[in-house]
């Protein structure tokens, strides 16, 4: 019995050894075939497939832009919103103010803030660390488009809830004065459940008036503020996408105090017009 006993506890200790063994040699074949380039052929697959289905694929840009926004979870999880694809109508933010200032002025300045690092990427550094450069600027290029095409998308959003908010500030401000008109005529007569009335109205009135007045700074704020990272957001993207091959290739060009004229004229530095003709 003890012998079988024996024999059973060294079998288990083989099987346990070759499962070990098995998980150490696929972890070094892996590590093997990433230095080899398994990595670049694996996300140029996955580059291929977002593109059919006109999907942006951030790739290893999307952690690269992750860990330079450091952003902590709390901040993410008290902003909930996908400024991109969530409307939330005037009507809401007034009538819950800790609503309006969660989802109007707090999600966009996470989001402002997101796309400020983004643009505020090192690019050569980003390439550097790269194993594959022209994958990862594609990557960092599909970034930039989504990012411009949605953020011009929202600035209509945010342009229309402007209007809205306008006409609301109108109309309270009308409400205001005839209520006070209104509250005024009751004093005199000295009715004072008509006056008590009134003056809840007038107070609710001014609370909503204020609170569209203060709304309406923030949307201009947020409104300047993704027009000017849009506007450099272009520049860059123009930058990069007519010099994606000297970036690749991590070439300098160095234009000389004497001026461009001979270099032009070699060939060595074109406008993106005479570029584009070229093409």
């Amino acid at each position: 019995m003890a012998l079988q006993t024996e024999i059973k506890d060294f079998t288990k200790k083989v099987l346990l050894l070759g499962i070990v063994l098995s998980f150490l040699v696929n972890l070094v074949f892996t590590y093997i075939s990433s230095l080899s380039g398994g990595n670049s052929t694996y996300a140029a697959g996955n580059d291929g497939k977002f593109r059919r289905a006109s999907i942006p694929y951030l790739g290893n840009t999307g952690i690269a832009i992750a860990m330079n926004i450091g952003l902590h979870e709390k901040e993410k999880q008290d902003t909930p919103v996908n400024l991109y694809g969530e409307v939330m109508p005037v009507g809401e933010m007034l009538a819950d103010v800790g609503v309006g200032q969660k989802k109007l002025i707090s999600s966009n300045m996470v989001a402002s803030s997101e796309y400020l690092n983004i643009l505020k990427t090192d690019v050569n550094k980003l390439l550097d660390s790269a194993n594959d450069r022209e994958a990862m600027l594609e990557s960092f290029l599909d970034q930039l488009k989504y990012r411009y095409t949605s953020t011009n998308s929202y600035l209509s959003t945010l342009s229309g809830q402007v209007k809205e908010l306008q006409g609301t500030v109108a109309t309270s401000n009308q409400s205001i004065e005839t209520i006070k008109t209104a509250m005024t005529a009751a004093y005199k007569n000295l009715d004072y459940d008509k006056t008590e009335e009134l003056l809840t109205r007038y107070l609710a009135e001014k609370q909503k008036n204020t609170y569209a007045t203060t709304y309406l700074v923030f949307l201009g704020k947020f409104i300047s503020t993704y027009q000017t990272m849009n506007a450099y957001n272009k520049v860059l993207l123009d930058t990069l996408i007519n010099n994606k091959e000297a970036l690749v290739k991590n070439v300098t060009v160095v234009l000389p105090d004497s001026g461009t004229t001979l270099m032009k004229q070699l060939n060595l530095v074109k406008t993106e017009a005479e570029w584009k003709a070229r093409q």
